[in-house]
């Protein structure tokens, strides 16, 4: 090849290739037109978590990731849940974007409600953007966690009254109620598992944070002993329905029979056959309340009547209660007597007995020999009470004069003893 022809050939073969390059570039060109791409991604949620009735921002960065600026850009919040507020529009529109590489920032304020439930709560949102005579579509999705807290009602303060619990007592129990979480427990009932016969359950309703209210029950204390009680307190917090057990402990002592036969009286005292009997009882109430509807029933074997009302005895106060029948028959009677009374959960009732002798009408020897040995009795007791003081008398008298004259005494009693012989 001739030595001048070779570069003219290399030169041709360059051009060639470089012309054919920019052919394939403008060909390309022609059939995408440049490349649009629009991406959404979340920057921030401040705070991470979120708690009750609490503020956070939602930060979104609309950015391009294509050779050629996106046109009609939407940006969209299309579900959110109940319990959280937006407080921009849900619907943001932009026509174009200035420079291929452009970002757009988007902040929506947020808030969620005072009765937001704890957990994963999702906002999803969707992106929209022209791309050629199509349109494009994105969906995301950002999960929010509603954090909620505790609450912690429990017993602050156990109350009874009377303080000291006696067996048949009527008892007002208050339990002390106080919130020590960091929620507001809704919904507050109270109940005391107990054995006894009252009033088991209070609803308090809402305790706020630190707050406290009462619990008050009543109920009758049947039956002595340390009692172990469980306490159920129910409650609704940030977390749904929620309970706790606790225990007091309940000590009743033994009856200490606030009513009770404080004296007995028969006129006559020693009654015959088809005498009338009155016999009296003085019910006295010994305890710290008054006693109401109190009656005493004699159940006598007699004719006559059996029942008498006495009503009401304050503390410390007796009444009495009489009884009338004919004694129509001799003997040793025992009779049963039942004081009953109401209070605030029915009727009760004491038991106790009462002694009558009841003597033949026509054994007047019977009652000359009962005087006779009620005569013997106390004769007897006065001539022991007789001797008793002369005894002492001597003893005295012979300690005095021995102190005066121990000599004399003792030449006596040699005398004595010399006489004996």
């Amino acid at each position: 090849m001739n030595p001048n022809v070779r570069p003219l050939c290399l030169l041709l073969l360059v051009l060639a290739v470089a012309i054919t390059g920019a052919t394939a570039a403008s060909a390309d060109d022609s059939f995408t037109g440049g490349i649009i791409c629009l991406n959404a991604e979340i920057k921030e949620l401040s705070p991470s978590s979120v708690g009750i009735d609490e503020e956070f921002t939602l930060a979104i960065d609309l950015e391009s990731c294509g050779s050629e600026a996106p046109k009609d850009i939407t940006f969209e919040i299309i579900s959110i849940p109940p319990d959280i507020i937006v407080t921009e529009d849900l619907v943001t529109r932009i026509a174009e974007f200035s420079y291929p590489s452009s970002e757009r920032n988007l902040i929506y304020h947020m808030r969620t409600t005072p009765d937001a439930n704890p957990g994963p709560h999702i906002i999803k949102m969707k992106l929209t953007y022209a791309n050629k005579e199509l349109e494009t579509t994105k969906y995301y999705e950002v999960d929010v966690s509603v954090t909620g807290e505790d609450a912690e009602p429990r017993i602050s303060s156990v109350t009874t009254n009377p303080e000291y619990i006696y067996e048949g007592d009527t008892v007002d129990l208050t339990l002390g109620i106080e919130n020590f979480g960091e929620a507001i427990a809704k919904s507050v009932s109270v109940s005391v598992d107990h054995d006894f016969k009252g009033i088991k359950n209070s609803t308090i309703g809402t305790l706020g944070l630190n707050g406290g209210q009462t619990a008050l029950f009543k109920f009758k204390a049947d039956s002595a002993g340390e009692f172990n009680i469980p306490v159920i307190i129910r409650y609704e917090d940030d977390f749904g329905i929620q309970q706790d057990e606790y225990d007091i402990t309940i000590t009743v002592l033994d009856k200490k029979g606030s009513l009770h036969l404080a004296s007995v009286k028969v006129d006559p005292v020693i009654p015959s056959v088809d005498d009338t009997v009155e016999l009296t009882m003085r019910i006295e109430n010994s305890g710290d309340r008054r006693i109401n509807s109190i009656r005493v029933y004699a159940d006598h074997p007699f004719m006559g009547l059996k029942e008498s009302f006495i009503g009401t005895l304050d503390p410390n106060e007796d009444g009495p209660a009489v009884i009338t029948f004919i004694a129509d028959e001799a003997g040793e009677y025992e009779i049963p007597v039942t004081i009953t009374y109401i209070d605030d959960f029915g009727e009760e009732q004491v038991e106790t007995k009462v002694s009558i002798i009841v003597m033949e009408s026509n054994s007047r020897a019977g009652t000359v020999l009962l005087a006779l040995l009620v005569l013997a009795v106390i004769g007897g007791l006065v001539y022991y009470n007789y001797r008793m003081k002369r005894s002492k008398d001597e003893i005295i008298k012979q300690l005095m004069e021995g102190s005066n004259n121990p000599a004399g005494k003792k030449v006596e009693e040699e005398t004595e003893i010399e006489d004996e012989e």
